[in-house]
């Protein structure tokens, strides 16, 4: 399967999951415990939001297949994750079930990210197919969705 196709999926649960998120709230939470999620996650959620805006702002009008692009994106948010888009929807999706106070939200994101590993993957092996080498070299230095510590060489 081209990623591009399994990437709509990906992005049709995330979206699902949030009136998910609203709907079902086990264990009720209340008192300072509910407000602090609450900040917290509403905190996240917009930070995390305006990131991915940037993150998709630096991406060609279309942008399904690698050779949309004219290079390999490595600067920006790229000098640190290979998928900073998909960092920002991950912790928007702990974002969203701790603003809604949602145990079963938490749960629900907290498997999401098979699907976001999943979607990478495929990502990365159209990337290699493309960019060959220079993508490899590329994965060697920073981690798929979060910071990783400095490789020994």
């Amino acid at each position: 399967m081209e990623s591009w196709k399994f990437r709509r999926l990906v992005f049709a649960v995330f979206f699902i999951l949030i009136p998910f998120s609203m709907l079902f709230h086990y264990p009720p939470i209340g008192g300072e415990k509910a407000r602090i999620m609450r900040v917290s996650g509403a905190i996240l959620t917009l930070s995390s939001s305006i990131f991915a805006l940037y993150v998709h702002s630096l991406f060609p009008k279309t942008h399904d297949r690698p050779s949309d692009f004219r290079r390999l994106m490595e600067d920006g948010p790229y000098r640190y994750v290979r998928h900073p888009f998909y960092s920002a929807f991950i912790v928007m999706g702990f974002g969203i079930a701790l603003w809604f106070l949602s145990v079963p939200g938490l749960i629900a994101y907290a498997f999401m990210i098979l699907l976001w590993e999943k979607l990478a993957g495929l990502e990365e092996n159209e990337l290699i197919e493309h960019w060959g080498d220079e993508y490899r070299e590329f994965m060697k230095t920073r981690g798929r969705f979060f910071l990783r510590p400095e490789v020994k060489r």
